[in-house]
């Protein structure tokens, strides 16, 4: 059992450091007026840090919370377009759904995470 444990606790220190040192494209610090989700967390109207790595992962920190999420290449507009967060609302929520910099426009794999729901019933 130690051993397995010790295994995965290499294997992630791996991940976390191919992580680390994946040069970030570019990242802006920018204020959001409104909650909005990503990856499943609901992020409070606040101050937030957006970084996109030149592998694709979105990190988003601020407000004391932080997500990181995979990306994939998408279109969001015209390429002299000012750089910008694009998000969707369902009429409840607001979610983070792509980024767009000077160079590239990249859209949340919606892949990253999945909703899961469970239905239950009483008797």
């Amino acid at each position: 059992m130690k051993l397995t444990f010790s295994k995965m606790i290499a294997v992630v220190g791996v991940l976390a450091g191919g992580c680390l040192s994946a040069s970030a494209a570019e990242a802006v610090r920018v204020n959001v007026p409104f909650s909005f989700v990503l990856a499943g967390l609901e992020f409070q109207p606040g101050q937030y840090t957006v970084a996109e790595s030149n592998n694709g992962v979105l990190t988003v920190t601020g407000e004391g919370r932080g997500a990181m999420v995979m990306t994939i290449p998408a279109e969001m507009g015209k390429a002299t377009a000012p750089a910008s967060l694009r998000f969707v609302t369902d009429g409840h929520e607001y979610h983070l759904v792509g980024v767009k910099t000077e160079d590239t426009s990249r859209a949340v794999d919606s892949q990253a995470y999945r909703e899961h729901r469970l239905s239950f019933g009483t008797r």
